[in-house]
């Protein structure tokens, strides 16, 4: 590695005259494989047979899909759904930008190594991953399980690592316990994943750490991580890398788990590195940024093109409207503790990044970080596993990188396993009917719609109940905006027109707010499946409820008399503003940006937007 190095430094003025890079790079982040073909069958567990399929499938339950935030089982088909779109563009790298896996079980991780190696034979592409804050949950092995697979009949089931207390217990007829749904750490992670990034490869013409040693084994690449009150200290890896696969491309991935130790009951234990992300980088690994600082100096002298790459957030996620969020959600709602504080923000524009693509909330957007020496691009990739599935496609040509989004509305065999949700759904309605879901989902004609239904059952399972004030959890979702509007005496408002009560008629709370989060998710993606009578309708009852003035409720109204009408019309006030806000990006589906180093032009937004 040293050799690569000074061969670098002793060639510079050579390189100055290399021909113009023109390249591609695919970043498919939180895939969150889950193989649904995985053998369970030494555990006793022998899934659910489909007439379509040759082998049976291991696959987690829908009810528990519609409480997730991603899918567990159609990301299988939707991952070579999108290696089979960027194999026919004959594009060579791919990256991973963490939670590659969906929480780092051998048994997923053999399945994922296998299905990435084949593309590697096939079309020769080569694949860098780092990881995420599911990949590994913890930085050492955990034991684990789910325990909501699906058995034959329709009924969920248990599976846990021979070590989990679960199955040190007992044994009862729903239990099955298998070693490879363990929750792997670090070693495990590497051992699966090495050809792909994560070690050395004779292939490259650059690879390094940001450790001085040979860099040969996961030893050598550690640092010091204490706990919170630094009582105790232990060695944890960092497999950030350097590469240049390529003449004149540098992909920078950067590990970005924080994992703080603790000791409960006696044992060595840690925080999960969810909600760490940067702001925990810049105080318990502060020589990650003196690193990526020496890498663009590095870059720049060379005459390299440099991305960067990491499963956490470099910038704000939320179009400015962190605070308005907060204001009507709470401090920790909508995952807001996962944003980078402006002090972290500017801290890694300083670094001289110019483009910065991760992933870990699933969501599409684009933020600008300024500075007074530099701007810094974060672009938030969506997941292929959740609304709207799609990944970004970065063409490099000359010093200019194009940052597009390619969509992935039809996915081949996507509904091959709704067979089994029947059989479920029949289960629970005969069992549990209260936890039966909505079937409609089962009714989708493509994978782009089963995503929205699968963020429409999420919003009534989930995101409702834990997130939205209380005054929206009524019976009120099933009302009309119109119908809302006459909770209230209005007499500073305009008179609404037959055509303007038309629009108010036809939408419903529950649809706004569903929007939403179709609005939060994926930006821009999201106006082809929101009605444009929504739109209107959105913007004519916020015009309403801004002139009302005074909360004066209707007193003649029931609905009145048992919920907080005022409530509702100051929160409801508050979301169409978010709302607004959040459907005004118009930079999230394709930019153009210049990556040199040496200047600092803006972006422009792509013609054929």
């Amino acid at each position: 590695m040293r050799f690569f190095a000074l061969f670098s430094l002793l060639f510079v003025p050579f390189q100055l005259f290399a021909k113009e890079l023109n390249t591609q790079i695919a970043f498919i982040p939180d895939v969150h494989f889950h193989d649904i073909y995985a053998d369970f069958n030494q555990a006793g567990f022998a899934g659910i047979k489909l007439n379509s399929q040759a082998n049976p499938v291991a696959i987690r339950s829908m009810r528990t899909q519609l409480h997730s935030t991603r899918l567990f089982n159609e990301n299988y088909f939707a991952l070579i759904a999108a290696l089979d779109d960027i194999a026919a563009r004959n594009v060579k790298l791919v990256a991973l930008p963490g939670d590659f896996t969906d929480d780092g079980q051998p048994i997923h991780l053999k399945g994922l190594k296998t299905l990435l190696s084949d593309y590697s034979e096939r079309y020769g592409i080569r694949f860098f991953a780092i990881p995420g804050n599911h990949d590994p949950v913890k930085p050492i092995r955990t034991a684990a399980g789910k325990s909501d697979f699906l058995n034959n009949e329709g009924r969920e089931v248990a599976i846990f690592s021979r070590d989990h207390r679960n199955c040190k217990a007992s044994h009862p007829e729903t239990l099955f316990c298998d070693d490879g749904i363990a929750h792997g750490g670090y070693q495990e992670i590497i051992s699966a994943m090495a050809d792909f990034g994560l070690m050395p490869n004779n292939q490259d013409l650059r690879w390094q750490t940001p450790f001085e040693s040979n860099q040969s084994t996961l030893l050598e690449r550690q640092y010091q991580q204490c706990s919170e009150d630094k009582k105790h200290c232990v060695m944890l890896p960092d497999t950030s890398y350097l590469v240049e696969p390529i003449d004149g491309l540098w992909l920078l991935a950067i590990d970005a788990n924080v994992y703080l130790p603790e000791f409960k009951n006696n044992q060595l234990t840690f925080k999960g590195s969810g909600n760490a992300g940067y702001n925990k980088v810049l105080t318990e690994k502060p020589y990650l940024i003196r690193w990526i600082k020496q890498i663009v100096s590095t870059a720049k002298k060379q005459n390299k093109t440099l991305i960067a790459f990491s499963h956490f957030p470099m910038g704000e996620f939320y179009d400015q409207q962190s605070e308005s969020i907060k204001g009507l959600f709470g401090n920790n709602a909508f995952q807001l503790t996962r944003k980078p504080t402006n002090r972290t923000q500017s801290a890694l524009a300083e670094t001289g990044l110019r483009l910065h693509i991760g992933g870990h909330m699933h969501m599409n957007d684009t933020s600008i970080i300024r500075t007074k020496t530099n701007t810094l691009y974060n672009i938030q990739a969506p997941s292929i596993s959740a609304y709207r599935p799609a990944y970004k496609l970065v063409s490099i040509k000359g010093s200019e990188a194009k940052v597009d989004t390619v969509l992935l509305n039809s996915v081949a065999n996507f509904d091959t396993l709704f067979p089994a949700y029947k059989k479920e759904y029949n289960y629970l309605a005969e069992h549990n009917p209260d936890e039966k879901w909505l079937a409609d989902i089962l009714d989708s004609e493509n994978y782009r719609q089963f995503t929205l239904q699968h963020l429409t059952g999420l919003a009534k399972w989930r995101f409702i109940p834990q997130e939205w004030p209380d005054s929206f959890k009524t019976i009120l979702l099933s009302y009309s905006l119109h119908e809302l509007l006459s909770l209230y005496e209005n007499p500073t408002s305009p008179p609404i027109t037959k055509a303007s009560g038309t629009f108010l008629n036809r939408v419903t709370l529950f649809d706004f707010i569903r929007d939403f989060y179709l609005i939060r998710n994926a930006g821009s993606l999201a106006f082809e499946d929101i009605p444009k009578i929504h739109l209107k309708a959105y913007k004519l009852m916020a015009q309403q409820i801004n002139t009302m003035g005074q909360c004066l409720p209707r007193q003649v109204s029931k609905i009145a008399q048992s919920v907080d009408v005022c409530s509702l019309q100051a929160g409801l006030s508050k979301a169409l503003t978010i709302f607004e806000k959040l459907a005004a990006s118009d930079n999230d589906r394709c930019l153009i940006i210049d990556l040199n180093l040496k200047a600092d032009k803006p972006a422009k937004i792509c013609a054929s937007q």
